[in-house]
C-alpha cells in the first residue's frame, strides 16, 4: 500500500491527533515567518490567541470558525494588529472542515461571517500597504480596500467550495457502502431462500419414496401374508423381494438425506416461527434499514401457517432491500385475533431506484402458498399514499 494511502488512513481513523500534528506544523511556519520578519509582542500574543482554537477544529468547526474569527477582528480593530501569516493557512482550514462536517444552516451562517470578516479586514489592512506612499486618494484607499476583500473573500470561497466538493464525495461513498452492505445481505437471503426451495424439493421426493416404497411393501407383505399358508415358497420370495425394496428404499433416503445435511448447520435447523421474525427484523436494521416492529394477540395457527406468515415477512423485507433500498420508514405490523391473524408490511420507497431485477415470481408465489391455509395476499401501492407500498396478508386461525 502506498505511503499517503496509509497516511490518509492514519488520519481518518485518528482525527484529532492529526489535526493537533497538522496545526501544529501550521503554527511552526507562522513562527518561523515572524523570526524572519516580525518582532512585534502584540502579533506574538495575539497568533498564539487565534491558534489556540484551531487544535479543535474536527470536534467543533462552527465554533472553532466563530472564535478564529472573533479573536482574528479583535485583534485587528483593538490592536491594529493583523494575524495574516496564521490566517492565511488557518482560515482555509477551518472553512474547509466547516463545509465538509457542519450542518447546512451552520455552514451558510459560517460562510456568511466569514465573508464578513474578509470585507473588515481588507478596509482595515489598506493603511499597511498605502503608508509607503505617503498621502493617499480617496480612489486609491476604495481601490486597494477592495483588492484586499475580494482576495480574502477569495480564499475563504474556494476552501468552502472545495470542503463541499469533499462533503459531497464522502456522502456517495457512504451511500456506496452502504448499498454494498445491503446487497451483500440480501445475496445471502436469496442463497438460504433457494437452499430452502431445494430442500423442500428433496423433502417432497424424499416423501415420494418412502410413500411409493412402503405401498410396496404393504401389498407384498399382504400377499406374503395369504401365499405363507398354501405355498411357502412364494412366501418366502415376496418377503425377498420386500428386502430388496426396502434397501433400496433406504440407500435412497440416504442420498437425499444426505443432500439435505450441510456444513453450516442450516439442514437441521428448525422450521422459523413467528418468534424468530425479531431476529430477521434485527438482520435486516443492521443492514440500515429503519424498521418498525409491532406484533398484538396470541397467535393460534397452525405451524404450517406460522412458516407461511415468516415467508410473507421475510419476502417483504427482501423485496425491500433490492428495489426499495432508499427507503425511510418500513413498518411490520402482527395482529392475532381469534378469528385470523394479519400481517402488514409498508415502506415508503416505492420511488427509489431498484438496484437489482427481480424475477416477479416471489409474491406470486407467496400467494399461492397463502391460499393453500385459506388465506389471501395482496401486495401494491396503498390506497390513500401513491409513495407507499404495502404487502398485507391474512390468514384463517386453525386448530394445530
Amino acid at each position: 500500500m502506498a505511503a499517503h494511502i496509509r497516511l490518509a488512513r492514519w488520519a481518518e481513523d485518528h482525527p484529532h491527533t492529526s489535526n493537533a500534528v497538522l496545526m501544529s506544523m501550521g503554527l511552526m511556519l507562522t513562527v518561523f515567518l515572524f523570526l524572519i520578519a516580525l518582532n512585534d509582542p502584540f502579533s506574538w500574543w495575539s497568533t498564539l490567541a487565534c491558534a489556540v482554537p484551531l487544535y479543535f477544529r474536527r470536534a467543533a468547526p462552527v465554533a472553532t470558525a466563530y472564535a478564529l474569527g472573533a479573536l482574528a477582528v479583535v485583534s485587528l480593530l483593538a490592536f491594529n494588529v493583523a494575524t495574516i501569516a496564521l490566517c492565511i493557512w488557518a482560515v482555509p482550514c477551518v472553512m474547509y472542515t466547516v463545509a465538509m462536517r457542519a450542518p447546512t444552516g451552520a455552514r451558510r451562517s459560517v460562510l456568511v461571517a466569514a465573508l464578513v470578516g474578509s470585507a473588515v479586514f481588507g478596509f482595515t489592512s489598506r493603511d499597511w500597504f498605502l503608508g509607503v506612499l505617503g498621502e493617499y486618494t480617496t480612489p486609491q484607499w476604495i481601490a486597494a480596500g477592495t483588492m484586499f476583500a475580494v482576495i480574502a473573500a477569495a480564499f475563504v470561497m474556494v476552501s468552502f467550495l472545495m470542503g463541499d466538493l469533499a462533503r459531497e464525495r464522502r456522502r456517495r461513498r457512504e451511500q456506496l457502502e452502504d448499498r454494498a452492505r445491503r446487497l451483500q445481505i440480501e445475496r445471502e437471503q436469496e442463497v438460504r431462500l433457494a437452499a430452502q426451495d431445494e430442500r423442500a424439493r428433496i423433502a417432497r421426493e424424499m416423501h415420494d419414496v418412502v410413500a411409493h416404497s412402503l405401498s410396496v411393501v404393504i401389498a407384498q407383505a399382504d400377499g406374503a401374508r395369504y401365499a405363507a399358508a398354501s405355498d411357502p415358497k412364494v412366501a418366502t420370495e415376496t418377503l425377498g423381494t420386500i428386502a430388496d425394496t426396502a434397501r433400496g428404499s433406504l440407500t435412497e433416503m440416504r442420498k437425499l438425506l444426505g443432500v439435505l445435511r450441510t456444513e453450516d448447520g442450516t439442514g437441521t435447523a428448525p422450521i422459523p416461527q413467528l418468534g424468530q421474525i425479531g431476529h430477521l427484523v434485527e438482520s435486516v436494521r443492521g443492514a440500515g434499514l429503519p424498521v418498525e416492529y409491532q406484533v398484538s394477540g396470541e397467535a393460534r395457527l397452525s405451524t404450517g401457517a406460522e412458516l407461511t406468515l415468516y415467508r410473507v415477512v421475510q419476502e417483504a423485507l427482501t423485496n425491500v432491500l433490492k428495489h426499495a433500498w432508499q427507503a425511510s420508514s418500513v413498518r411490520i405490523v402482527i395482529e392475532h385475533r381469534p378469528e385470523f391473524s394479519w400481517v402488514e408490511i409498508t415502506n415508503n420507497g416505492v420511488k427509489g431506484a431498484c438496484r437489482a431485477p427481480g424475477a416477479g415470481q416471489g409474491l406470486q408465489g407467496l400467494r399461492e402458498r397463502v391460499s393453500l391455509y385459506g388465506g389471501r395476499l395482496t401486495a401494491g401501492p396503498h390506497p390513500d399514499r401513491q409513495d407507499v407500498f404495502m404487502v398485507r396478508a391474512t390468514l384463517p386461525t386453525e386448530e394445530r
